[in-house]
């Protein structure tokens, strides 16, 4: 019988396996596993040494067929030898290098705070056409093709900044979205804003009404970043982006804290003017005490002239 007579083994899962990295290593192993015969091996011993001998033979064969067809790469681990010729880089140091080219940049002493770079007016467009935009683009661009789809999102993005600074000036930003966000911006003053994009007044105007209804139909900002978040209490599981910090607060007698909302701002503008209007006064008052002590000084010397030809008489 050609079966191997080898007893089974249970195997052992956490046993390493043996990694072939040459030849040799099936040869090594053929002299050291098979035993030289003997003439006092018993009959268990001559079925383990034929088995022995058996399994050789065929790893000896794989080993031949592995050799003569297609010899798998072995990659060894690099010896100290190889390690030792890894080339390092060549530099030269120049000593008028700091004399050549000097500093253009002084560490301040506080910290380097930078902010986001964000278009207003500039090149660069935050909007980017949806479904409907598509679709009013296409109907109207059906009969001939009048602006592209690039110069639309200009307009809708420019048409956004230019109200929400509108909502700045009159002190109309809300800190949450509570109620609906009216629209500011006037048709004329867009088109004149917007001069430099060289539009004709009738294609200005559609877009306008177009972003106008959007605008009225959405009740908020369609630029995401111009959108106020939604308020705390909003139990809404779509509405995301919510402030962490609590809308109303308990306020001791001790300890005042000031808050961020368009009440304060109101007060803060309030005392802005306030002081504006201190100021106007107070150098009124300077120029007014100026004339006074001119005309005070201008008698002064009346006085003196005509004491002296008096005198002189």
């Amino acid at each position: 019988m050609s079966r191997l007579s080898i007893r089974p083994r249970p195997l052992d899962i956490h046993k390493k396996l043996p990694i072939v990295k040459s030849v040799k290593d099936f040869e090594d192993d053929n002299n050291d596993t098979a035993p030289p015969p003997t003439s006092t091996s018993t009959s268990g011993n001559t079925n383990n040494t034929s088995a022995t001998a058996t399994r050789n033979s065929h790893l000896l064969r794989l080993n031949s067929s592995l050799t003569d067809h297609d010899t798998p790469e072995v990659h060894q681990a690099p010896t100290k030898k190889s390690a030792s010729e890894i080339p390092t880089p060549q530099f030269v140091v120049v000593d008028t290098y700091e004399r050549d080219y000097s500093r253009t940049f002084a560490q301040p002493n506080s910290y380097l705070r930078a902010r986001g770079a964000r278009a207003e007016i500039g090149e660069f467009v935050e909007y980017d056409l949806d479904n409907e935009d598509e679709d009013w683009l296409y109907e109207f661009n059906k009969d001939r093709k009048i602006f592209t789809p690039e110069k639309f999102e200009i307009l809708l993005f420019k048409l956004e900044v230019l109200d929400h600074k509108a909502r700045e000036r009159a002190g109309l930003i809300t800190p949450t979205l509570g109620s609906p966000i009216p629209v500011l911006l006037q048709l004329d003053v867009a088109i004149e804003a917007l001069q430099a994009q060289t539009i004709r007044f009738a294609v200005f105007q559609s877009v306008y009404n177009y972003w106008k209804d959007k605008r009225e139909r959405w009740q908020k900002p369609i630029l995401r970043r111009l959108q106020p978040p939604p308020p705390v209490n909003d139990t809404n599981p779509y509405n995301v982006f919510r402030p962490r910090e609590k809308a109303h607060r308990l306020h001791t007698r001790r300890m005042q804290r000031r808050e961020n909302n368009v009440q304060s701002f109101e007060k803060l503008r309030q005392v802005r003017r306030n002081l504006d209007q201190a100021k106007t006064i107070l150098e009124a008052l300077i120029k007014r005490e100026e004339k006074k002590r001119d005309v005070l000084d201008s008698e002064v010397n009346l006085q003196r002239m005509q004491v002296k030809y008096k005198v002189s008489v």
